[in-house]
């Protein structure tokens, strides 16, 4: 039947990639750690310098970037830019941008981004 299909590993990642992960300390690092297997502080902050490096927002006064735990348990983020970068396009066009920037990270740590949120300047 359809549900006895066995897969070699969830989503088809294999183990060095959670190890991999976890030497660059966006895993927590062990099974008795009240965070394993969880988005990390480091995590986030990486994430943040890759959405303002690939985004290059200028130093204009009302562009950011942040990329906090939606969840509360380090499981789901949300991700708010401001960036004239957004200017003429469309929700698509500027969530392309971002997921652009920390594909990396949507491959191998983030579990979910529950929210984001792209805005000009102008727009907040």
């Amino acid at each position: 039947g359809r549900g006895s299909r066995k897969r070699s590993s969830p989503r088809g990642r294999s183990p060095t990639t959670t190890t991999g992960l976890r030497q660059r300390g966006w895993l927590a690092t062990s099974a008795g750690d009240d965070r394993s297997g969880q988005i990390t502080e480091d995590l986030m902050n990486s994430m943040t310098e890759k959405i303002s490096a690939g985004l290059n927002p200028g130093n204009d006064e009302g562009e950011r970037v942040s990329v906090t735990d939606a969840s509360g348990d380090g499981s789901h983020v949300y991700i708010e830019v401001v960036s004239r970068v957004f200017e003429g396009k469309t929700s698509v066009q500027r969530q392309r941008l971002v997921y652009k920037a920390i594909w990396e990270e949507l491959q191998e740590a983030v579990h979910a981004v529950d929210g984001m949120s792209c805005k000009t300047p102008e727009e907040v």
